[in-house]
């Protein structure tokens, strides 16, 4: 079997690969756009940096925006489908809390410039492209959201807790790691979910003796 027919992508005659060409533009776009800035980074820089021209960029993307909108709402869409799974893994929702403050970790661990360009760069986007992500990101925050209310109705975390103001706690948590995580440190990513989630879960127990083990 031929490597086009393994790959599943289509090689033009003269050689040229599309799905390759895009990587290249996107992994140029996210180095620049974390190093640099979305403002302070050119379309000529990004064509540059990846060794392509504007005409291939065209081909690809409608502008840098639209680059910007695509980088944010690939990586969305790969956090919802594994938040879905998490959620609809029939665990308990103390056990479901900590995969998911895992699963943002990861993130954070695995795809560092996805989640820096999102935090600082997202104002960037404008008109429907800032409508999708800011909905994306919101249904994200509903099921953190929907989960610790689940802790709560099963008596797990204090009636008193506000599900909303704990989502905002996790996630800012989680979120702001990037400013300071370096995978390969003495600390893996494994380590620091357990420790948000024990400040997190233990901090609002109701009987912390109810929790299931890690």
């Amino acid at each position: 079997m031929s490597e086009e027919k393994k790959s599943g992508r289509r090689r033009w005659p003269d050689g040229y690969d599309p799905g390759r060409t895009r990587s290249q533009l996107v992994d140029s776009a996210l180095r620049l756009f974390e190093e640099q800035g979305f403002d302070r980074t050119s379309l000529q820089q990004i064509v540059s940096e990846a060794g392509l021209t504007k005409g291939a960029f065209y081909h690809h993307f409608q502008s840098k925006e639209d680059l910007l909108w695509q980088i944010q709402d690939e990586y969305l869409a790969s956090q919802w489908e594994a938040a879905v799974a998490i959620a609809e893994s029939g665990r308990d929702p103390i056990q479901k809390i900590r995969s998911l403050i895992l699963l943002s970790l990861e993130g954070v661990a695995e795809h560092r410039p996805h989640v820096a360009i999102f935090q600082q760069e997202r104002r960037n986007l404008t008109g429907e492209r800032l409508a999708d992500v800011t909905a994306k990101r919101d249904r994200v925050d509903l099921l953190f959201r929907d989960t610790v209310q689940a802790a709560i109705d099963a008596g797990q975390l204090r009636a008193d807790a506000s599900p909303r103001l704990v989502t905002f706690g996790i996630l800012g948590m989680c979120a702001w790691a990037f400013q300071w995580f370096r995978p390969g440190g003495s600390m893996k990513i494994q380590d620091v979910a357990d420790q948000f989630s024990a400040m997190v879960l233990d901090g609002l127990a109701v009987d912390r003796a109810a929790f299931p083990s890690k």
